[in-house]
């Protein structure tokens, strides 16, 4: 899936530098570190390093391996959804991959820079996006349908990425995206019905 046109992905990029003097980010779980591609088609781009914090390592495996089954799922409903929408409404899915430096074990992506949260898992929709915020809910409402009712893709974060030059390659990059299905599959960020409920 991470050749997919809507995947956001690491390239050819298979190494970093860690920054662990730069938090970028932390909760409960995880910590997120600033980073630096070496070499490949993103080198001395910015990436962010994601890793677990000591006494949760035991869970590296199971939340990696649901990260990218919810990343695999929505890039599918973004592949069709970019076929049908206004050229400049196109979506990709940031899907990183796991480097191993020394005994600790990373999520590695490319970074989202002016980041904008345009809605949640739990029913939570901005209101101060305008247009850019009227298409992530639709993306949401799309999935629901393409589904058959069984899920929404939701919490849909990152940036739209305006081209001045040619309109028609402005895009949304998303990540840390979550889906709410009827079997509650996606892992803990994924709410179930209720989840499903609360955005309708």
């Amino acid at each position: 899936m991470s050749s997919s046109s809507a995947a956001r992905t690491n390239l050819t990029s298979n190494c970093v530098r860690i920054h662990r003097d730069e938090i970028m980010g932390e909760g409960t779980f995880r910590t997120a570190y600033a980073g630096t591609y070496i070499g490949g088609n993103r080198n001395n781009q910015e990436a962010i390093c994601k890793c677990f914090k000591g006494q949760y390592r035991g869970l590296e495996s199971d939340f990696f391996q649901s990260d990218f089954n919810v990343a695999d799922r929505a890039i599918q409903y973004a592949e069709d959804w970019n076929d049908i929408c206004a050229s400049d409404e196109t979506i990709l899915i940031t899907r990183g991959d796991v480097h191993t430096i020394g005994r600790t074990k990373y999520l590695v992506e490319p970074l989202i820079r002016n980041f904008t949260k345009f809605t949640s898992n739990n029913g939570w929709i901005s209101d101060e996006e305008g247009w850019r915020g009227e298409a992530m809910e639709a993306f949401t409402h799309y999935t629901y349908h393409r589904s058959g009712g069984n899920l929404i893709v939701c919490d849909l974060q990152g940036r739209y990425k305006y081209n001045r030059f040619n309109k028609s390659k402005s895009r949304f990059e998303l990540t840390d995206i979550a889906v709410c299905s009827r079997r509650c599959t996606y892992g803990p960020t994924d709410l179930g019905e209720k989840g499903i409920d609360s955005f309708f």
